[in-house]
C-alpha cells in the first residue's frame, strides 16, 4: 500500500473512531455533567503518565527495531518482557501509595487505576508491533474497532446509572478489542532474546522516551495542573474543549505515523535524499486539517461547545488557542518523527525536552494565576517553541526545504473558507436562529469543509496530484 493511501485509511479510520467518541461524550457531557468527567480525564490523565512510566519510550524502541527487519521475534520478546516488569513494579507501587494519591487527586478507586493502566500498557505493546510490522493502516482500523467498543460499553453503562465507574469499565474492556485481534495479527515469531537485544531497544529508548514524555505532557500536563488548582467541573469543560481541538491533529498525527517505518528503512539503506523528500511531503500536508480548524474554531466556538450543554460553553474563550496549539504540534511531531526515523533520537529528545520543560514550568504559573486560559497559553506557547527548535535541530541531519508556497494555499483557502461561514453565521443570528443548534452547528462546518476543499484542490496542483495518485483506479475510471 502507497504511503499516501496509508496516510488516508488512517485518517479515516481516525475520523471515525473520533466521530464515535463524540458522540458519546455529547452524551456523557449532558447526562453526569462536568464534574464527574471532570474526575474521568483526571483519572485518564493519571494512567497515561503512568503508561508512560511503564514503557519508558521501549514502544517506539520496539517499533524502530522491528521496522529494520531483523530479529523480529526477538525485539517482540524483549520489548514485552522489559513493559511488563515495569508495568508489575507501578502496580504494586499503586497499591502501597494508594492513600496519598486518593488525597491529591481524588481518586477513590486504586484498582481503576490498575486495570487502566494494565490495558494501556498492554494497547501499547501491540501498537508498537503492528506498527513495526508496517501494519500502520491495520492498526488504525483496530483503534476503530476499539474506540466503537468502548463507546458502545460506555453508553450502557451510563444509561444503566453507573456513572464513573461505566466510563471506566467500558474504557478498560474495549482496550481488549485492539489487543487480541493485534497479537493474532502481528502473529510469529517470538523468538528468546539475547542480550544484545535488549540493549539495543534501551540505546533507541533512552532517549526514545523523552518523545513519549512530550506527548503525554502536550495532551495531559494541562488537565493534571488544572486538577490541582481548580474544581473538577471546571476541568470537565477544559476537557471537552480539548477533546474538540484534539480532533483536528489527526491527520497529521495519520501522516507522521505512516511515514515513520518507510523513513526507518529508508534511512538504514542511506537514501537520504529520499528521506528529505517524504519529511518534505509530510510538512505539506500537515495543516490540510487543521489551518481550517483554526479559522472554524475561532468562528463557531461558542456554538461548538454549546453542543455539549450551556455549563461547557465557557470553553470556547479558550479553544482557539488550544487548536492553535494543535496547528504547532502537528508540525512539530513531524520534526521529531523524522529525527527518530533516522536514528536520531538524542536529537528529538532535545527538542521534546523544550516541549516538556516550557509546558509543565508555564502550566504551573499560569495555571495558578489565570486557570483555564493559563493553561491554554501554555500548550500554544510550549509547541511554539519546541516546533521552532524542531526545524532548526532536523535541518542539521536532513536537507530538506519548508514547503512555504503549499501552506500558503491551505491558508488562503481557510480565509476564503472563513468569510462564508462568518457572512452565513451572522446571517443566521440575524433572523433569530431558526435551526436548532446543534443542526445549524452541522450546516455551517459542511459549509465551511466543502468551501475550503474546493478552493485548495482549484489553487493547488500538488493536492489535484496527491490525489489523482493515492485514489483508487476504480474511482479513477468513474
Amino acid at each position: 500500500m502507497r504511503i499516501g493511501q496509508t496516510s488516508f485509511v488512517s485518517f479515516v479510520s481516525k475520523a471515525l473512531s473520533s466521530v464515535a467518541g463524540f458522540a458519546a461524550t455529547i452524551l456523557f457531557a449532558r447526562l453526569l455533567g462536568p464534574t464527574v468527567l471532570g474526575r474521568y480525564y483526571l483519572l485518564l490523565s493519571i494512567v497515561a503518565w503512568l503508561s508512560l512510566a511503564g514503557s519508558i519510550g521501549i514502544g517506539s524502541a520496539i517499533t524502530k527495531r522491528m521496522s529494520e527487519g531483523t530479529d523480529v521475534g526477538e525485539y517482540k520478546t524483549a520489548g514485552g518482557l522489559v513493559i511488563a516488569s515495569i508495568g508489575a513494579a507501578i502496580a504494586l507501587g499503586l497499591f502501597v501509595f494508594q492513600a496519598p494519591i486518593a488525597h491529591y487527586f481524588d481518586v477513590e478507586r486504586i484498582d481503576f487505576v490498575v486495570a487502566l493502566l494494565a490495558v494501556g500498557l498492554f494497547g501499547s505493546y501491540v501498537d508498537a508491533m503492528l506498527n513495526g510490522s508496517h501494519l500502520v493502516h491495520v492498526d488504525a482500523m483496530l483503534k476503530v474497532a476499539r474506540r466503537v467498543a468502548r463507546t458502545l460499553l460506555q453508553v450502557g453503562g451510563v444509561f444503566l446509572s453507573l456513572g464513573l465507574t461505566a466510563l471506566v469499565g467500558g474504557y478498560a474492556i474495549g482496550g481488549l478489542v485492539l489487543v487480541l485481534p493485534g497479537l493474532y495479527l502481528v502473529g510469529r515469531p517470538y523468538r528468546l532474546p539475547q542480550r544484545r537485544h535488549f540493549e539495543r531497544l534501551f540505546e533507541y529508548a533512552k532517549y526514545a522516551w523523552m518523545g513519549r514524555l512530550e506527548g503525554k505532557t502536550f495532551q495531559q500536563a494541562d488537565i493534571l495542573v488544572l486538577g490541582l488548582f481548580v474544581p473538577s467541573a471546571l476541568v470537565g469543560v477544559y476537557g471537552i474543549t480539548w477533546n474538540v481541538a484534539n480532533f483536528l491533529i489527526i491527520f497529521s498525527s495519520s501522516i507522521s505515523g505512516a511515514l515513520f517505518p518507510e523513513l526507518s528503512k529508508l534511512s538504514a539503506d542511506d537514501r537520504d535524499e529520499q528521506v528529505a523528500t517524504l519529511v518534505e511531503d509530510a510538512l505539506s500536508y500537515t495543516g490540510l486539517v487543521t489551518i481550517p480548524g483554526l479559522v472554524g474554531g475561532l468562528l463557531l466556538a461558542p456554538r461548538v461547545l454549546r453542543i455539549y450543554g450551556e455549563a461547557f460553553g465557557r470553553g470556547a474563550q479558550v479553544l482557539g488557542l488550544l487548536i492553535l496549539s494543535v496547528l504547532f504540534y502537528g508540525y512539530q511531531t513531524q520534526f521529531t518523527n523524522a529525527l527518530g526515523g533516522i536514528d536520531r533520537p538524542r536529537a528529538a529528545f532535545k527538542v521534546n525536552a523544550i516541549l516538556i520543560v516550557s509546558n509543565v514550568t508555564l502550566n504551573l504559573v499560569l495555571v495558578y494565576y489565570f486557570g483555564m486560559i493559563g493553561a491554554a497559553v501554555a500548550s500554544a506557547s510550549s509547541t511554539l517553541l519546541s516546533l521552532i527548535g524542531g526545524y532548526v535541530v532536523l535541518r542539521r541531519h536532513v536537507s530538506f526545504d519548508a514547503p512555504v508556497a503549499q501552506i500558503a494555499r491551505q491558508a488562503g483557502a481557510a480565509i476564503a473558507m472563513g468569510a462564508l461561514v462568518a457572512v452565513a453565521n451572522g446571517a443566521l443570528t440575524r433572523i433569530g436562529d431558526p435551526l436548532s443548534n446543534e443542526v445549524a452547528t452541522t450546516l455551517l462546518i459542511a459549509l465551511g469543509a466543502g468551501t475550503y476543499f474546493v478552493v485548495l484542490l482549484s489553487v493547488s496542483p500538488d493536492l489535484r496530484s496527491v490525489v489523482r495518485d493515492n485514489a483508487p483506479a476504480s474511482v479513477l475510471r468513474n
